[in-house]
């Protein structure tokens, strides 16, 4: 369906996720999203650039959503989804790409799962019993399959968002926010009232996926009045208690009194009296296939899969540094190192960085609660050089939970004189610069940090195998050259490009304040030449 839903709310994406931000941090956790992986592809399918425009696409749009803390689910549709939707025949052999698709996600650090029949049913059951918080869609269908809420997608490419863009506390559009739709908003919002039998029964009067022509001459506004008679809600009771075989019985009942209320308007709520479009109303509608397609749909839950699918769902996955750099080498025509070295430090260190941050919060959680169940026993007091090193991110941690390719730590390395595994430390939070609150973000409080992503080049030149070259003249050898061909004459230098800065250079990100002090609560009140922003 594709009608309008009022009883939104228009959140901002980094508000949204960081009022859940870790997973052990007073209770709080991170904001598990849903996403059906076929309105991916289908939007993927409009890539035209380069080598494998499909996985080009995906990959960057994954690399969009780790920018964020959401803990994100794809969904891919399964072998029992109905042949036909949206008036065409559903092609059940799988989509050719699903192998790389999967590979990108798991090397992301985001989890997949394949549905038994349609992603969207199983989406909105996983919604439903807490497994996830929301489903990121294009559209509301997932409530008709029992969905309590969902994120609407931020793509401009939807023709919706173009037309009433998502605009922040100041009236702009900063592509930073979304509308967020809620069950429970809708039901309760009074120019709404929609439960999903409600809902369920406008999908079939006006169309939706399974029977797009609906009952020819009502609309909108029809369906809605009706639903808000009643008639959904029995007609969803209905689906779900009586027996297949009895409910032709049922819904012979239920239209006679459909067509009275069309016919007289005794209700006062459609309007007014609707008699033509009463007597039009087919003895075979609604189709049980179709009613039951919504209102029984199969997922993990009805074929009794639930309880073992769910406990494969850890959340505990981290990005792969190294993977994602091997899957860049053997997908794209860029994937030789300096392109991948170049296009991972404006497009993944910002990210990577975050779930470092949230995945010290989580280790040192961890380890706390392990340590308060062991009993008391004497220890001596180790030597720590005072603020010698940002304690909630080191180096040993990044090199075995962002990269399974067991590259070592500095302390590994041979030439390196080190007193201890303190001392050795490569740092990678360098400082801390100044602080904002920023209308992007809904005045959520960020700390601007100076980040040594030296590690992380390394961990990603690690999985480049050497099997692509670059191309005989690129940009780097041109832009190298411009940057040092001197002007002998003026004793300036001629103008041209800048040469791309050194991979190991230091990078300044702003971080959500709440995700540093949690991780790094020395660093954040430490008053020495690396830090000068106090708690607050």
């Amino acid at each position: 369906m594709t009608f309008k839903v009022l009883g939104n709310q228009t959140v901002g994406i980094c508000r949204l996720e960081f009022a859940l931000i870790a997973q052990q941090v007073n209770g709080l956790r991170g904001f598990r999203i849903g996403i059906d992986a076929s309105i991916w592809f289908f939007h993927a399918e409009y890539g035209k650039e380069g080598e494998n425009p499909v996985l080009r696409t995906l990959f960057f749009r994954c690399a969009t959503l780790m920018k964020t803390t959401f803990l994100p689910l794809f969904v891919f549709d399964g072998p029992k989804r109905p042949d036909f939707k949206r008036g065409k025949k559903i092609n059940k052999t799988g989509h050719k790409l699903i192998p790389g698709m999967k590979a990108i996600i798991e090397a992301f650090g985001f989890e997949w799962r394949m549905a038994p029949a349609e992603a969207e049913a199983e989406l909105a059951y996983l919604n439903r019993a807490g497994i996830i918080d929301g489903v990121l869609s294009d559209d509301v269908d997932n409530f008709l399959f029992g969905a309590t809420t969902v994120v609407r997608n931020i793509s401009n490419n939807l023709s919706g968002n173009r037309a009433n863009p998502i605009l922040n506390s100041q009236g702009k559009d900063d592509k930073n926010h979304t509308r967020l739709y809620r069950a429970s908003k809708i039901l309760s919002h009074p120019s709404v009232s929609l439960t999903r039998g409600g809902l369920i029964l406008i999908g079939l009067l006006s169309g939706g996926d399974y029977a797009q022509a609906g009952l020819p001459g009502c609309g909108i506004t029809t369906a809605h009045a009706l639903a808000r008679c009643g008639f959904g809600d029995s007609l969803l009771e209905a689906a779900t208690t009586i027996p297949r075989e009895n409910l032709p019985a049922f819904l012979s009942t239920w239209r006679q009194q459909l067509r009275k209320e069309l016919h007289t308007n005794s209700r006062g709520i459609i309007g007014r009296k609707l008699g033509k479009l009463a007597k039009e109303v087919p003895d075979s509608f609604p189709d049980i296939d179709i009613l039951l397609s919504y209102t029984e749909p199969i997922t993990s839950e009805s074929l009794g899969r639930a309880a073992e699918k769910n406990l494969k769902l850890t959340w505990g996955k981290e990005p792969d540094v190294g993977k994602l750099a091997a899957l860049c080498e053997f997908y794209f025509e860029w994937g030789y190192k300096e392109a991948i070295i170049k296009r991972f430090r404006t497009l993944l260190w910002h990210s990577i960085v975050l779930r470092i941050l949230r995945r010290a919060v989580i280790n040192d959680d961890s380890a706390s609660d392990l340590v308060s169940a062991l009993p008391i026993t004497p220890s001596t007091p180790s030597k720590t050089k005072a603020g010698s090193r940002f304690i909630g991110t080191p180096s040993k941690m990044i090199a075995k939970q962002f990269s399974s390719l067991g590259l070592d730590t500095p302390s590994s390395r041979p030439n390196r004189d080190s007193n201890s595994d303190d001392e050795d430390e490569e740092l990678l939070i360098i400082k801390i610069h100044s602080s904002r609150s920023h209308t992007s973000t809904d005045g959520l409080l960020e700390y601007r940090l100076e980040v040594s992503p030296a590690q992380l080049v390394r961990l990603a030149e690690a999985g480049i195998k050497g099997t692509r070259e670059p191309p005989e003249k690129d940009e780097w050898a041109s832009d190298e050259a411009a940057a040092d061909d001197d002007d002998s004459d003026s004793g300036k230098k001629s103008k041209g490009p800048k040469p791309p800065p050194d991979p190991s250079s230091h990078l300044r990100l702003w971080m959500p304040a709440c995700m540093v002090e949690a991780a790094e609560p020395d660093g954040s009140e430490e008053n020495d030449s690396r830090s000068v922003i106090s708690r607050t």
